[in-house]
């Protein structure tokens, strides 16, 4: 979601006009990438490669589509439909028939909000299960929390507030500079007790602007062994929080504000599993960038 708008209209957007036509055989790396971007927001990658080749030509007929996505025509009548429900492609009435697909920005925005509501569709019928009393012939079962949920504006600053203080291990963390320097503020206190009562802070951010670091943030590297903080030069991708490796805040915007838009929280293992390898992933990339 994450994580997302902006890097993808850029990612797909900045070659737009030089899309290139291509074959199964022949798909580039930048190529296949596009379309695992658009698959991950929920299309097929059959579908991609139709949306893509109707970007590169359009206005086309299906029979030119078919040809640049290397689909069988018929099959392609059928993908141009799913993508007309989905509001990417529309299809000019004339003789013969052409098809348009929306503009990129557009289309994907689109497949972000597609996305959005169904993991606040999801959310609501997990908050449903949990409030059902158990069926007595299952056994019972520790779920206390569901696995997704959607955090907005209002409750944001106090659910992170909440999971700092609860913190007994560990917190790692990616972060653009405005969210860090947020945090810095908002959270001063109860991250200073949580150095204290030795949990270990891993953060990596962006270079801040003139070098400069809030002055408590000084004071706490120097003086706490388990305060590791990194800097890279460009933006990070994606903002996320783990919490003892047992809950993951997930921003939908990581340029955004912690007091605007919703994060996604989850305590799902495999999510937890993915949000940590891109932190460790990160974090290695810019060993050598440890602030001091």
């Amino acid at each position: 979601m994450s994580m997302v708008y902006q890097y993808l209209t850029q990612k797909l957007t900045g070659e737009q006009n030089s899309l290139q036509v291509f074959k199964p055989s022949e798909l580039t790396e930048t190529g296949l990438k596009d379309i695992e971007i658009l698959a991950s927001l929920g299309l097929t990658d059959r579908e991609a490669r139709v949306y893509l080749a109707l970007l590169k030509t359009q206005p086309a007929k299906a029979r030119t589509v078919a040809s640049i996505a290397a689909i069988n025509r018929q099959e392609v009548y059928d993908l141009l439909g799913n993508l007309q429900k989905r509001g990417l492609v529309h299809q000019n009435i004339m003789v013969p028939t052409t098809y348009l697909a929306t503009p990129l920005t557009e289309g994907i925005r689109s497949l972000l909000e597609q996305k959005t509501n169904e993991l606040t569709r999801i959310s609501q019928k997990v908050k449903q299960r949990i409030q059902k009393p158990p069926d007595p012939g299952l056994p019972s079962t520790d779920a206390g929390q569901p696995c997704f949920g959607i955090v907005f504006e209002g409750s944001r600053g106090k659910k992170y507030l909440k999971a700092i203080q609860e913190t007994r291990q560990v917190i790692d963390a990616t972060s653009s500079w405005i969210r860090f320097k947020q945090s810095c503020f908002l959270f001063e206190t109860e991250l200073k007790e949580a150095l204290k009562r030795g949990v270990t802070l891993n953060i990596i951010t962006e270079k801040p602007p003139n070098n400069l670091l809030p002055k408590w943030i000084n004071t706490a590297l120097a003086k706490h062994p388990n305060f590791h903080l990194k800097t890279q030069p460009n933006p990070l991708l994606a903002a996320i929080t783990i919490f003892d490796n047992t809950q993951t805040a997930i921003a939908y915007n990581p340029n955004n504000h912690l007091t605007k838009g919703p994060d996604l929280w989850t305590t799902n293992p495999t999510l937890k599993m993915v949000c940590q390898t891109y932190f460790n992933t990160i974090w290695i990339q810019n060993e050598n960038t440890t602030v001091t």
